[in-house]
């Protein structure tokens, strides 16, 4: 019975993830969008409370949740549209985009059925938290910086972006 009850919570978490995702790239209004993307992280969240990494659940809650908070002032201020003009307006891609949704959903059940995963280990560690700061902070120190360097680049870029030309 513990396994139907976490199967059917995986299959209502995942078309709500799915669902929220489509919503996020089918929308034409930005903050929609945003908002969308907020209720797709939670959903990633929940997930991984679900599967018993609770660290990365509330990292996930905190990063995500104050990650899309920026982007939605970001693109509040970046997008200067008059008054019900839509923000995001479809490029006419919609059938290329379906058509790849597709073939990539196919090859991913390709993949689940054929493929055959080694069994679990079945080990967790007790202090999970340690070990992921262990990893960050040691094993995988240099990819770490590179991304943080990255992002900080990429808001530079957008504040230089959003400032434009002759304004202080």
């Amino acid at each position: 019975m513990n396994e139907l009850i976490s199967s059917a919570v995986f299959c209502v978490l995942s078309l709500v993830i799915i669902g929220t995702a489509l919503g996020v790239v089918m929308s034409r209004n930005l903050v929609h969008s945003a908002l969308l993307m907020t209720a797709c992280f939670i959903g990633v969240g929940i997930l991984y409370i679900t599967l018993e990494a609770d660290f990365l659940g509330a990292v996930e809650f905190m990063t995500y949740s104050g990650g899309v908070a920026v982007l939605i002032v970001m693109g509040v201020m970046l997008t200067h549209k008059g008054e019900g003009v839509p923000s995001n307006p479809f490029n006419g891609r919609q059938f290329l985009a379906a058509l790849l949704a597709v073939i990539f959903a196919a090859v991913m059940g390709l993949v689940t059925v054929f493929v055959q995963m080694p069994p679990a280990a079945g080990f967790v560690s007790a202090d999970t938290v340690g070990d992921l700061a262990d990893m960050m902070l040691n094993t995988y120190i240099l990819p770490f910086e590179i991304a943080a360097v990255l992002l900080l680049a990429a808001l530079l870029g957008a504040i230089v972006l959003a400032k434009g030309d002759g304004e202080a």
